[in-house]
Formats: structure tokens, sequence, C-alpha cells
């Protein structure tokens, strides 16, 4: 009879233990939610608008540019850095015509034109890795059809890939 009391008070120890173990792995079990998903912010101001944009661990940018107008522009400048003041505006290597309702690649894809997104000190290219987020800023020297030159500056928050 003893021996029967001890295999009943096993199991119920048993029990016990493999209650405590389900309630162990169940509060902490890992977190399997989706991480949330990141959106790249382009903000520009009059009427001009990001309309895709890529930035390459090597620092280069694929950058669409969309305008609404109301005319023709021609994008003749554009950088894309970090550093803190008003940067020099190099001309690009091919100045790109969008009129008003359209988009084309000011950087990247068929423009014939690399823009490096450069550090704080305007110049070099901050070492990255594909998820890492570049906080930056965009001046944009374009012209209309009458000569007039326009500056804008903005900003970008985007993701390396």
């Amino acid at each position: 009879m003893k021996k029967a009391q001890a295999t009943v008070r096993e199991l119920g120890l048993a029990s016990v233990l493999l209650l405590l173990l389900v309630a162990y792995l169940y509060i902490s079990k890992p977190n399997t939610s989706p991480e949330p998903s990141f959106k790249a912010k382009c903000v520009l101001p009059e009427n001009i608008s990001c309309n895709s944009l890529i930035l390459k661990t090597n620092g280069k940018l694929d950058f669409v540019l969309a305008q609404d107008t109301g005319g023709l522009i021609n994008v003749t400048s554009f950088v894309c850095t970090k550093y803190p003041t008003f940067p020099t505006l190099p001309a690009l290597n091919n100045s790109v015509l969008i009129t008003s309702g359209e988009k084309a690649y000011v950087s990247g894809g068929n423009s014939g034109n690399e823009v490096n997104c450069s550090g704080r000190d305007g110049v070099s290219i901050p070492s990255a890795s594909a998820g890492d987020i570049y906080d930056g800023n965009l001046y944009i020297m374009y012209k209309l059809k009458n000569g007039d030159s326009k500056f804008i500056n903005g900003t970008i928050l985007v993701k390396y890939s």
C-alpha cells in the first residue's frame, strides 16, 4: 500500500512541475510580433515632392522628383548632406527637365547623375549597413522656363538598402 501512495505522490509532484514548466514557457515566450515597417520620409516645399528614394550603403542616392508647379522646371543642382549649414551647390552632370505633373530621376536611374549623401562634414560618405537610417538635408536648385532660378531645401529620413 505504501508503494502505491508514493506513486500517487510522485504523480502529483510531476503534474505540478509540468504546470510550472508550461506557465514559465508561456510567460517567457519570445515576442513574435512583426517589427513595425519603416516608412521613408521626404519633406520638400512648393509643389515639389519626392516620388521615390533609395539610399544604397555606398552612399549613392536614387531619387525621383515630382513637381506640380504649373510649368516646366530644369533641375540644375542637387545635394544630399548632413552638413548643418548651407552647402556649395555643384551643378549636376546632366540637368533634368520635369514638366508639371510629371516626375523624373534627378540622381541614379536614367538621369546620368550620381549624388552621394554626405556626412556632417559635407564631404565624407558615412559608413553604413543595410537597415541603418540616414537623416539628412536636401538642397535643390532649379530654373523656371523664364530663366528665374529657385532654391528649395528639405529633409529626408531613409533606410540604407
